[in-house]
Formats: C-alpha cells, structure tokens, sequence
C-alpha cells in the first residue's frame, strides 16, 4: 500500500505539472515556426517563428519557446522557409491594374508590326465603331520611332483607337479617334502638352502629357461594372506576390467599390486612396469630411496623399530638365505648370495640412518640388500657443515649438542633381521610387542624360547614404505587379537577361535587407502605417509572406523564379501555393 502512495507521488510531482502546463497553453489562431523569420526592422532581426491571434502578431521568437507557450488552431511547419512582412506598393495604380488585363496589352510588344498584330486580334472581338483602348507600347523598342495614326488606320478603319505608352504620359491614336475629338492642324495643345505634326502640319496621331485629353475626353468611361471586375483581377494578382498593402493613385472615384469589397471581407489588401493634387483646396477637404463620415477601418481603407505632376517621363521626353536632353539638344521637357505656379500650390496644400505626393521625374522637376516644399516649410509658424483652462474662468497660455510632420514625397526621383541628393533629408521629404524602372530605362536612359548626369539617375545607394527615407513600388500596370522582380531590380540592376553583368551603375545597388525594409517598413512609413504594419514584431498586424526560396541567400537571378508559398493577410493565410 505504500509503495502505491509512494508512486502515486511521484506521479503527482513528476506528471501533473506538466499537464498542467499543456492546460495552461495560450490559445492562438496560427503560428509559423521551423522557419527564417526576417523582422525587416532597423536591426534586421531575424527570428524562428511567429505566433499570430486573429488580426495581430502576438510573439516571436525561436520554435521551441513558442510551441511550448502556444497552442494553435493551425500550426504551420515552414521547414526552413523565409518569411517577411507582406508587401506594401507604396506607388501603384490598382484598379488600372485589373482593367488593363481587360483591355489590350502592349508592353513588350518587340516590333510595330508585333503591336498591330495584338490590336488586330483585339478589334475582332468588337463591334463596329467600338472604341480600341489599352497601354503598353513602347518606341524605344521600334527603333525610337514614333507611330503615326495612319499605322493604326489600315487595320482599324472603322474603330476608334486609343492607345497609351507603357509610361502614360503618351497616346496613339487613328483618324477616326482625332476626328471624333476635332483635333485638326488647328488645334491648340493645352498647357503643359504637345501635340505631334507631321511634315505637312498635320496632327501625326501622338499626343504628349496634357494633351491626351483632347482625345481622353471623348473615350468612353470605364463602367462601374469593368472597374469592379478589374479590382478583383488585380486582388487575385496581389496575393500571387505577397502584396498585402497598396498606396493607389487614379482610384478615388472608385471608393464605394473598396468599400463595398471591405464590407464584404474581399479587401485583401490595405488601401490608401490618394486624391488630385489639382483639385481646389476646399473641394479637397469636403472630400475627406464625405470620407470621414463613412467611419471605416482606417488600418484597412484610408485616403493618402494628395498626387500630383510635375512633368512627364525621359521615355517620351516630357521630363522636365535642367538641361537639354542630351539626344534632344533642343528639348528640356515640359513641365506641368509654370515653377511658380505649381509652388504656389504646394505651399497652399501644405498650409491646408495635406500630405503630397508629385511625380518628378526630370532634374529640373524634383528641383521645384523640392523649393515648393521648402518654401512651404519656411511659411509654416515657427511656434504653436495653447491656451489651457485651470478651472473657473482662470486660463494659462504656453507656446511651445510647432511639430509639423507631413512626410512629403517626391514620386519617382528618378534624376536628381547632385546638390539636392541632401534636400530631401534636410526637408524630411521621402524618395517614393520604383526599382523596375531602373532596370527598363537603361536601353536608353544613358543617351538621353549622358554620363554625368546619369549619376543622379535611379540613385537609391546614395538616398540611403543621405539618409533619406525610400519607399518601393511598383507603378504597375506601368511595370508589371511584380514584387520579385522589384527586388530583383534593387539588388542587380541587371535586366532579366542578366545584363550588364555588374549591373547599371552598380554603385547603387542594395543589399536584399535593404530592399525588403524599403518595400516593407520603409513604405508604411511614407503612409504614417509604421507603426502597424511594415516589420514583424508583438502588436502589429499580421501581414505576412512565406517564400519559396531563401531571398537573403540565393544568386540574384533566382530572384525572379521566387514566389509566395502562403500570402497572410490580416491573420488569415489568403493564398497557398498549389
């Protein structure tokens, strides 16, 4: 009997414990371990797991110390796969995204003939006198040589055609398309476009920046109906490549569509909508007041900046520099508006409160956003006065130093002057920047800057040693919604080919750490999400990428052959690899 009591005991002292540990595991919803986690914070932590309930990342840390503490609904083994935070594009036209695959594609179309060809194919599927639209072609790749309408008129006699360059700063269009729009040999190209004659005087079928409106207004508007099946294209596109936050411009008047997906638990992204930047300041705010009042999830749809030009793009010639193109020696571009103008309303946004995001793309145009931004800066108070109530009628007033945080962003920076690399730290102003860019301009970035110049060209090593906060993106359907090949451009500079073999410029390569932290951390800071989303640490949302190979250790080409093989979103894995 009392060698029974004696077991007994020992039961108790050696086996009740431990089952009343495994009673007392915390309750999660996920947890990832066996794996390389990359934090991307400031230190480049690297973890074993990550423990997830509902929406929020509650630990992390190694395997062992994790799976003792937890017990989760799934469990994941990630046998060694790298993990990051989900991506966040903080420069993409996503609606344009899912109605570009609707429409036709150009991009990479090698030959005239070849993009004939695919309109050809696209107007079979068309009734008669049905508009031809789409994006993607490119001049570069066809010997320099502008189309002419008169190519599109031969196999679209009896459609019209509009058509924009990869960049979208350039349409084509045929007879038909101009004779709808009574663009003739008399038509005036409106401020800060140009239209394109032929040797008679005769509008060719090109017109730049601006100008694309005298066509854009006459070509049917996309339909609610076409946007709504873009956006879910573009959403089935985002998981496919870990992308679970999106900074979005040309979207605004699509915001009951976000809304309605948000509702509907279909938003599987985190979306800020920016505004025009040429829309009138008051119009502006009424616009956030009708937003505000719809009360949504802040942390899942938000208006961001207000986007506005500066110029156009050195593929078409249309960036606005300080010196002539050096293969246009009469051509400096065409900035939007006049210098004083435009910093005339950067200065009355900035007054308003507004955070601003303007494409420059030329030397010349980061140049004035960068003297808008710092007159802005000039003219707000130096000093804040509160006046605080003690009780009664007795009140106190102090002044203390006016904090004003706007994180202005320049997007693209693509050329800047070696003197205003620093204007962005001492201005606090963010390099919004899209490596794939760098990558695609090569063909012909070096002849239209020449060698000088082409330092200043794509510069994202020497932002980071100025200190200047850069956040990556894509632009897409600019560039393709690739977040691979994003990375891929930032660490190589090498096209897809693998060429140059040391790269462009190759002084402005980043490592893979650095890369990540920009298209992750770096992104939510230029939309004040940091403290949300971005790395993987207790608190924030859990926004999460599993990789099928190790980013931090394979060769740069194998880059591109990476892809997602869970995309978490929110707490919940929303893609898995098949």
């Amino acid at each position: 009997m009392l060698k029974k009591l004696f077991c007994l005991t020992l039961i108790s002292v050696f086996f009740l414990p431990s089952l009343a540990l495994a009673k007392t595991k915390q309750s999660i919803t996920l947890l990832l371990y066996n794996g390389k986690v990359f934090s991307a914070d400031e230190k480049g932590t690297i973890y074993e797991a990550v423990a997830v309930d509902g929406e929020k990342i509650v630990a992390v840390g190694n395997s062992k110390d994790l799976r003792a503490k937890y017990k989760a609904k799934q469990a994941i083994d990630l046998k060694g796969k790298f993990v990051t935070p989900g991506f966040n594009d903080a420069h993409i036209h996503f609606g344009s995204v899912g109605t570009a695959l609707l429409r036709v594609d150009l991009n990479g179309s090698k030959t005239l003939a070849e993009a004939k060809r695919r309109i050809a194919e696209k107007i079979k599927e068309l009734p008669k006198g049905a508009w031809v639209l789409g994006r993607g072609w490119d001049h570069t790749l066809w010997n320099n040589k502008l189309p002419t309408r008169a190519d599109l008129d031969d196999i679209a006699p009896d459609n019209p055609v509009f058509l924009q360059r990869v960049d979208g700063h350039i349409s084509w269009s045929n007879s038909l398309a101009f004779k709808l729009a009574n663009i003739t040999k008399d038509t005036k190209a409106p401020e800060g476009g140009e239209i394109v004659y032929d040797k008679n005087g005769e509008p060719e079928g090109v017109l730049k920046e601006t100008a694309q409106g005298l066509v854009g207004r006459v070509v049917p508007k996309t339909t609610q109906a076409e946007f709504a099946k873009g956006l879910e294209l573009a959403l089935e596109e985002a998981k496919k490549f870990g992308l679970t936050s999106v900074q979005s411009g040309g979207d605004f008047g699509a915001i009951p569509l976000y809304q309605k997906l948000l509702e509907q638990d279909k938003l599987t992204v985190r979306a800020a909508i920016w505004q025009n930047f040429e829309t009138p300041v008051e119009t502006l705010k009424k616009q956030r007041s009708d937003f505000q009042a719809l009360k949504l999830n802040p942390s899942h749809l938000k208006l961001g900046i207000l986007k506005g030009y500066m110029d156009g793009t050195l593929g078409s010639r249309t960036a606005a520099m300080l010196e002539p193109f050096s293969d246009d020696p009469k051509n400096k571009g065409i900035p939007r508006r006049p210098a004083e103008e435009m910093i005339k309303m950067i200065v009355e946004r900035d007054a308003a409160g507004f955070q601003m995001g303007l494409h420059a793309i030329g030397d010349r145009a980061n140049r004035i956003a960068l003297d808008g931004f710092e007159m802005a800066k000039n003219k707000r108070p130096k000093e804040k006065t509160e006046t605080v109530k003690l009780g009664g009628n007795v009140a106190q007033t102090t002044s203390t130093l006016y904090v004003y945080d706007k994180r202005h962003r320049i997007e693209h920076a693509q050329v800047v002057a070696p003197s205003d690399f620093n204007r962005f730290a001492e201005l606090g102003v963010i390099a919004s920047m899209q490596p794939t860019h760098a990558i695609t301009d090569k063909r012909w970035a070096p002849a239209r800057l020449g060698e000088y110049r082409s330092l200043g060209a794509y510069a994202w090593n020497t932002f980071m040693s100025n200190k200047v906060h850069i956040a990556f993106g894509t632009d897409a359907p600019v560039e393709p919604l690739n977040t691979y090949l994003t990375l891929y451009a930032a660490v190589s500079r090498q096209d897809i080919s693998g060429n140059p073999t040391n790269g462009w410029l190759p002084q402005e390569k980043l490592s893979m750490e650095d890369a990540i932290r920009n298209y992750t951390y770096e992104s939510a800071f230029a939309e004040f999400s940091e403290k949300e989303k971005g790395t993987i640490e207790v608190g924030k949302y859990a926004d999460l990428v599993v990789h099928s190979k190790d980013l931090l250790t394979i060769p740069h080409k194998e880059v591109l052959n990476t892809r997602p093989t869970h995309t978490i979103f929110n707490g919940k894995i929303i893609y898995e690899m098949k």
